[in-house]
């Protein structure tokens, strides 16, 4: 029966160990750089669909207060909101 032989052995190498560990090493991380903080992806967001009649009504009511629909709805939202306490 042949006897078993490693691979290193057939290879004619010894294992060896790194000189470096990879935090050590110099190379350069593959991928797309990190976003900043600022571009994640905000939490608790919310969609509001309207027919373009309410819409028309709501950006007519944004425009008479000089801010975005956006800033209008959450400023309409937060009014109820305190009503009710």
């Amino acid at each position: 029966m042949a006897e078993k032989k490693s691979i290193d052995s057939i290879l004619g190498q010894a294992k060896s160990m790194p000189t470096t560990t990879f935090a050590e090493s110099e190379r350069k991380k593959g991928g797309r750089p990190r976003k900043p903080q600022s571009e994640h992806a905000k939490e608790n967001r919310y969609a509001v669909y309207f027919s373009p009649n309410e819409l028309a009504l709501v950006q007519a009511a944004a425009d008479s207060y000089g801010m975005s629909v956006g800033k209008f709805i959450k400023m309409a939202a937060m009014r109820m909101g305190k009503l009710e306490k």
